[in-house]
């Protein structure tokens, strides 16, 4: 019997072994299939991605919101994608050796057969966005930002309101128009509707910005999105605004005016009470609102012209307006050209005035980034006495922000950006023809040729064509002796710029052509020398640039994602260069020696060296030898690749230095005034301790750092020794064996033994988890060791094994917590857990700052499980998609007296009641 035993153990034994023989050996066996597996799984990885990517596109076309998770999906997808291109990219190189190496087969097929899985797994997870990546709630947009008017006083627009909310009302009415003239106040009427409305007569408000080019059809398809929700019985209300064209509409409208005692309250709250206590004033300031005819947007821009004038300048300004505007305009803009004309005039900044006409050459409703009108400022030498680029951005913000009090900007929703109304536009394209700027501005207009004649462009100083289909352009030369700024990007198909075509424009200072497929660059460019800006980013086939070496008046130059293999010595010549951005150049592999350091002008460098073979610790020693760098983004792939010294950060106002392999999250740290500090790390390449130098590089600047694909676990003790113990922001991206951030039995003082034990996270105020695969807590350790009382925002994406978030101590510190985001985290169960504290029924947990929650998790039951009282008396955002598996918010009592909707696939309107969160996920979910 017990023989028998004994074999039926050896036999299961040797079975056992046998099968894990056989799958070891199969990965020698069965590599080039294995491979080819996840290479054809990759590229059906990337075929998914590129339709979600549509899908996500167009939703933000349209302004609707975003499945939840779905941008985070696509994130994922790249990642994976990358760690399967390097995987065939080694293993085709191992074998292009003359031998068989079995041990490359092993390893790239076995790494190969886990991959295959993981990409099968991320393909299965993404099927719910692969036909819809957008919530059916259209975003409302610019009505998030929108600060509610005081008409109280102003009985025309609170007649109109009135009538409009009446109308609304009224079931039997399904159309309602608004309509007068560019700057009558249309659209500020429209938004204040719907601030009295929404959430009260709609469940929510669609609004989409039509414009002169957008077809009908398109606006169609916008309503046809918003009825999906109506089908449901949703109340929905759908705003189209600035629509020019005819549409296929019944007409009835609300026309909107401004009688002259409601102008002048409107006026006065412009100009002040000064109008009230000055009574020659006052005769010519209701003179000069009659001149406005009762529109806001003139109104608005003349009052803040003059506000601060003297009364002789009011008279002088009275006889301008009382001049006709020239008659060869359309009418739409005729009425606003001399007031507006009037407004910029009286703008005490000359550099306000030429940012406010460059900003005209941008398509009509574009967001018009700040940093390219610093570009162009500089390119364009509009500054006196310019400090370098950083005085640059601080006087283009000072610009923006005198044009946008002066009506003649609008607050944009993107960050470091803004917009020009279309009236605006107008004008401002007729103020240029009619001083020494004239320019030609046909951007977003969807030409597919532009070919002008010899000698018709003769006195233009500026031409736009960027976000167009060009495929032609002149083959001859055109005659531009004049020209100082030729903007061409975004022109996907554009061929190559003829010589004789560049031979025409010998006076121009500022060229982009960034992002236009051009085949290579034309020899005639090195004509150019009077070139300051030159943008030619994102042209693959660009590879050879020493012709740039002529231009001795580059101050900006930008090769970001071309095909450049070198840093020529030619570009040594540059030696007025301030600017020079090579990121991102993939087959970037030499650098001249001594290049750098002839740049003896450079104040901003952004360079990837990742893919040197060699002096790249001789350039970084150029580099940082550069005494006016004062912002710096490098990329190396190593940590020996740095100098002993390290980094004399002293001079940087900002940096973004990575580290190790290429984290395509990263890239994010490109912000537009350059004044943080960002540090990537991935420790595949070297080892823990880091260097002397990147602690103290750590502790002296604390930046957000990210750490990418690092190869340990219990990582914040083990890098707290690093200067990591400071940190207020960091990020873990893709670190494979981290299962918590701080380890059981983990402990830590201050300092001298017998001290005060310390507490991990205490500083931090931004947590970033993202694909952490093996993470299953946050932390191992007791809970007295944890300080997360600093902590604002917390983001979890892709971390699968994760089933808690919070105990329910730690919580009770949570006083600073404003974010809350979980996503794609499908082993989680509950985010708040009291460990079976028999006390918690008796507990009061507050969150007082906590004013968004978003969770993507389908084996979520609930935020809490326990019985305690949770108060959040800030939050007014939450966000439920997918928690297939929640039934309730929690047992206790759960209040939110500032949270009127919960949103989901649909948003529902929260009841009255001691948790109504709970009753509301029973509706939802």
């Amino acid at each position: 019997m017990e023989d028998h035993a004994t074999s039926s153990v050896i036999g299961k034994v040797v079975e056992s072994l046998l099968d894990v023989a056989k799958t070891q050996i199969g990965y020698i066996w069965n590599s080039n299939e294995n491979v080819e597996k996840m290479k054809n799984e990759t590229e059906n990885l990337k075929l998914m991605t590129g339709k979600v990517q549509q899908q996500i596109t167009s939703a933000k076309r349209k302004g609707d919101d975003l499945l939840y998770g779905a941008q985070d999906w696509v994130d994922i997808a790249g990642v994976k994608i990358c760690d399967a291109e390097e995987i065939l990219k080694q293993e085709a190189k191992a074998k292009k050796t003359k031998f068989v190496n079995w041990a490359n087969c092993y390893q790239y097929s076995k790494q190969a057969t886990n991959m295959t899985s993981s990409l099968l797994q991320h393909q299965e997870n993404g099927k719910n966005y692969e036909f819809c990546a957008s919530v059916d709630t259209p975003a409302p947009g610019p009505l998030d930002v929108y600060e509610n008017k005081n008409l109280d006083d102003i009985f025309t627009h609170n007649s109109a309101l009135n009538d409009i909310i009446t109308a609304l009302e009224d079931d039997s009415v399904q159309i309602i128009g608004i309509y007068g003239l560019g700057g009558v106040g249309k659209t500020t009427l429209a938004k204040e509707v719907v601030a009295r409305v929404k959430n009260n007569l709609f469940s929510d408000v669609a609004f989409t910005t039509v414009s002169q080019s957008v077809k009908v059809e398109e606006i169609r398809k916008d309503i046809r999105q918003a009825t999906k929700r109506v089908t449901k019985g949703d109340k929905i209300l759908i705003i189209l605004d600035d629509v020019w064209e005819k549409l296929n509409l019944d007409e009835l409208s609300e026309k909107v005016c401004q009688p002259t005692k409601e102008a002048w309250i409107l006026f006065k709250r412009v100009v002040g009470e000064r109008l009230e206590t000055d009574a020659n004033l006052k005769e010519v300031a209701l003179k000069v609102v009659r001149e406005c005819g009762g529109l806001p947007l003139l109104i608005h821009a003349v009052g803040n012209a003059l506000k601060d004038e003297s009364i002789k300048s009011w008279n002088l300004a009275l006889t301008q307006l009382q001049k006709q505007a020239p008659m060869n305009i359309d009418e739409e803009i005729h009425k606003a050209f001399i007031h507006l004309q009037l407004s910029y005039e009286y703008l005490k900044s000359e550099e306000a005035k030429s940012c406010f006409l460059i900003c005209s050459i941008f398509p009509e409703d574009r967001h018009i980034r700040l940093e390219d009108l610093v570009r162009y400022m500089v390119g364009l030498g509009k500054f006196d006495d310019l400090d370098g680029l950083g005085d640059a951005r601080d006087r283009v913000w000072t610009a923006v922000n005198i044009l946008t009090s002066s009506g003649l900007l609008l607050n944009s929703l993107q960050e470091s950006s803004t917009k020009m109304h279309d009236v605006v536009r107008d004008v401002a394209l007729l103020i240029a023809s009619q001083g020494e700027n004239i320019f030609l501005v046909r951007a977003g207009k969807g030409l597919k040729e532009w070919l002008p004649s010899h000698n018709s462009l003769e006195r233009y100083t500026g031409i736009s064509l960027m976000f167009n289909d060009i495929s032609k352009l002149p083959d001859f030369e055109v005659h531009l002796p004049c020209l100082d700024i030729f903007i061409i990007n975004e022109n996907h198909e554009l061929p190559m710029i003829s010589n004789e075509f560049i031979r025409g424009m010998k006076e121009v200072k500022v060229l982009n052509v960034s992002n236009c497929g051009s085949p290579s660059l034309p020899q005639s460019l090195k004509l150019l020398t009077k070139l300051r800006m030159l943008n030619l980013a994102k042209n693959k086939s660009f590879r050879e640039i020493s012709i740039l070496g002529e231009m001795k008046d580059l101050e900006i130059l930008n090769l970001n994602e071309t095909g450049l293999t070198e840093i020529p010595k030619e570009i040594g010549h540059l030696v007025n260069l301030r600017q020079l951005e090579v990121n991102k150049c993939e087959d970037l592999s030499h650098v001249a020696r001594g290049v750098i350091s002839k740049l003896l002008r450079l104040e901003e460098l952004c360079v990837g060296l990742a893919g040197v073979q060699e002096g790249v610790y001789d350039c970084i020693i150029e580099v940082m030898n550069l005494s006016k760098l004062t912002y710096l983004d490098l990329t190396v792939l190593d940590i020996d690749d740095i100098p002993d010294q390290g980094f004399t950060s002293a001079k940087l106002k900002g940096f973004a230095i990575h580290i190790g392999e290429c984290s395509p999250h990263f890239s994010h740290a490109n912000h537009a005034w350059r004044s943080n500090c960002y540090l990537a790390l991935s420790t595949k390449h070297h080892k823990i301790p880091l260097l002397k130098w990147t602690k103290k590089f750590i502790e002296v600047n604390h930046p957000i750092t990210y750490l990418y694909q690092i190869q340990m676990n219990n990582i914040i003790p083990t890098l707290y020794d690093e200067g990591f113990n400071k940190l207020e922001h960091i990020k873990l991206f893709k670190c494979l064996n981290v299962t918590c951030l701080v380890d059981d039995g983990t402990k830590r003082c201050d300092g001298d033994e017998g001290k005060t034990e310390e507490r991990f996270l205490k500083e931090l105020k931004h947590l970033d988890l993202y694909d952490l695969v093996k993470l299953e807590v946050l932390w191992k350790c007791p809970d007295e060791y944890i300080s997360l009382t600093k902590l604002v925002t917390l983001k979890i994406l892709g971390c699968n094994k994760l089933v808690r978030v919070f105990t329910m101590s730690v919580a009770q510190g949570l006083v600073n917590l404003k974010e809350l985001r979980i996503a794609i985290c499908e082993g989680l169960e509950e985010v708040i857990w009291d460990g079976g504290r028999a006390d918690s029924a008796n507990t009061v947990i507050v969150f007082p700052s906590l004013t968004k929650i978003s969770i993507f998790a389908s084996s979520l039951r609930s935020f809490y499980s326990g019985h305690c009282t949770i108060r959040y008396p800030s939050l007014v955002d939450v966000s439920v998609i997918s928690c297939s598996s929640m039934k309730i918010w929690g047992p206790g009592i759960h209040e939110v007296p500032n949270l009127k909707f919960l949103s989901g696939y649909v948003s529902v309107k929260l009841l009255d009641g001691p948790s109504p969160i709970n009753d509301v996920i029973a509706k939802m979910l």
